[in-house]
């Protein structure tokens, strides 16, 4: 049996007309080669109907994806044992922060393509830095990075604030909304702290020495830690801000999570409320 490609060799080419002497092409073979390509192209057809399915179940969770991703940095930093395995490893997990970042704000073109750009320049700057060891580069790419996390605390906002109800998508983008604050200034502690050393002071029976400008992986994770005892107002005290710009910065973040927290919980009960009554005027 000849193969499809062997039978578009035979139907490819125009019949020639004698009569006109030039070129005409029979409507029956060229309607037999569409259809021969079709059935080449179906294997091909059913693939990409298989691909824009997933993509489209991974997308209506794409805020859950990112939820499990902002914890990944946070719950791995304490098994890592040497500093080059820290690098690495948070890193690469952050890099996934802000990949699932982009796909969770990618319900609109333009704001997707933000989004993008702004990764590929924080990223840019991140891993340039390993290579160069720019004190520049490093404080470029922290500020960056907070700006990034700051735009898609925004987009995620706008998106509970249109939604007409509450559902997963509305709860766990609140959520990535919380945990976006505590990198978001945990990322303007960094900076503080590397721009105007001493600002924070921290135990030295808990905490490694890091020499300046050299914190990406350490100091930086660091600030992780002390920013969500913050946003949570646990308050251990192993980390304290030591001028008055970082304990003012230390109290506004404990407002802004305890203000979060009130605002988003009774927005989202409103709005759960809203869906039951309506719900009881179309029976009624």
């Amino acid at each position: 049996m000849r193969s499809k490609f062997a039978e578009f060799a035979e139907y490819d080419s125009p019949r020639v007309s004698q009569d006109a002497g030039k070129n005409e092409t029979d409507p029956l073979t060229f309607t037999h080669f569409i259809d021969t390509l079709a059935q080449c192209w179906h294997p091909a057809k059913i693939l990409l109907e298989k691909f824009f399915h997933l993509r489209d179940r991974v997308f209506r969770r794409r805020f859950l994806y990112l939820f499990l991703a902002l914890l990944i940095p946070y719950l791995i930093h304490p098994f890592i044992g040497t500093e080059l395995e820290g690098i690495i490893l948070l890193d690469l997990s952050f890099t996934l922060v802000l990949i699932m970042g982009v796909f969770a704000v990618s319900d609109r073109k333009h704001i997707a393509v933000t989004a993008l750009c702004i990764v590929l320049l924080a990223q840019a700057l991140t891993w340039s830095s390993k290579v160069t060891s720019s004190h520049f580069l490093i404080l470029t790419g922290i500020a960056v990075n907070g700006i990034y996390l700051a735009y898609t605390v925004g987009v995620l906002l706008r998106h509970i604030i249109l939604s007409r109800r509450p559902n997963h998508n509305t709860i766990f983008a609140s959520l990535c909304i919380y945990l976006l604050l505590g990198y978001i200034w945990a990322f303007i502690y960094s900076f503080i702290q590397d721009v105007h050393p001493g600002s924070f002071d921290f135990n030295p029976a808990y905490f490694s020495p890091v020499p300046h400008g050299k914190h990406l992986y350490s100091q930086t994770f660091y600030f992780f830690y002390y920013s969500f005892t913050t946003l949570t107002t646990l308050g251990i005290g192993d980390i304290i801000p030591a001028t008055p710009l970082s304990r003012m910065l230390t109290s506004m973040e404990s407002v802004l999570g305890q203000l979060y927290l009130v605002v988003i919980v009774t927005y989202l009960i409103g709005m759960h409320i809203t869906e039951l009554n309506h719900r009881r005027d179309r029976k009624d």
